[in-house]
């Protein structure tokens, strides 16, 4: 059993367009979700919910995605949900992701995971991201079976860990709240790599020159979280026997 939770912020026709062509990619799933939730981030631009599995809370006044997601965890805490996933609005889901998903919460001892991030367009700037592995998370060496953390968009957890590690609020947008969540995670629980589990995010590029300001604004939003997240993090350990292995698509043996 799992809910999806899904964190947005809509701002014009395009993240509506992005939002709806999730939902479908919900809809689609071989195994379906118990429950789907998008809790809207006091969003300014009003949009329809088509779907009347998906249930949707809209948030007073707008809190980031932290403490948008760390509301659909309580709620499904509230619900005695077993697996708590995420992603986001302007993503689409592999048809079986959900299925992968849970079956490696379920049938590991992971007491988190995270999938296998692809880009949506096929500009020169979604090719880089997907070399440079920009949204996917950083695998653990020799074996690439442990993450040393994963972004929010392609994630999972157990419930119970859930009750246990939650997202930071002082976190106010969405950069640096899951890594934070991961180191603090890890801690306790392994972070499972499920490759199978594979999703699409749509960066928003044209393809045109101008693109290249909204690609170096991403890395200096990524950059700018890192004071706060430092601020928790003083120093950044892991085991003496682990190392860290950057993500790609272009990885021959996944």
């Amino acid at each position: 059993m799992s809910i999806l939770i899904i964190p947005c912020y809509i701002k014009n026709a395009y993240d509506e367009k992005c939002i709806h062509r999730l939902l479908e990619s919900v809809t689609r799933q071989t195994t379906p979700f118990e429950k789907v939730l998008v809790v809207d981030d006091a969003s300014k631009y009003a949009y329809p919910i088509y779907q009347k599995e998906v249930e949707k809370i809209t948030i007073a006044s707008n809190s980031g995605p932290a403490r948008a997601r760390n509301i659909g965890i309580e709620k499904a805490i509230s619900l005695n949900i077993k697996n708590i996933l995420f992603t986001d609005h302007d993503c689409v889901l592999d048809e079986n992701w959900n299925k992968e998903m849970s079956n490696c919460l379920d049938n590991n001892n992971f007491g988190a995971v995270g999938g296998m991030t692809y880009s949506f367009g096929k500009t020169i700037y979604d090719k880089y991201h997907d070399f440079n592995g920009t949204l996917n998370g950083k695998w653990l060496l020799p074996k690439k079976q442990e993450l040393w953390y994963m972004p929010s968009l392609n994630f999972g957890m157990k419930s119970y860990v859930a009750t246990e590690f939650i997202y930071d609020e002082k976190f106010p947008t969405a950069a640096g709240e899951d890594v934070d969540l991961c180191l603090r995670l890890r801690s306790k629980y392994k972070i499972g790599f499920c490759p199978k589990a594979k999703l699409w995010h749509d960066y928003g590029y044209k393809g045109h020159y101008k693109d290249f300001n909204k690609f170096v604004k991403l890395f200096m939003k990524y950059k700018s979280s890192s004071a706060t997240l430092y601020e928790g993090h003083t120093v950044l350990l892991w085991d003496s026997s682990e190392s860290i292995y950057p993500g790609n698509m272009y990885e021959s043996n996944i």
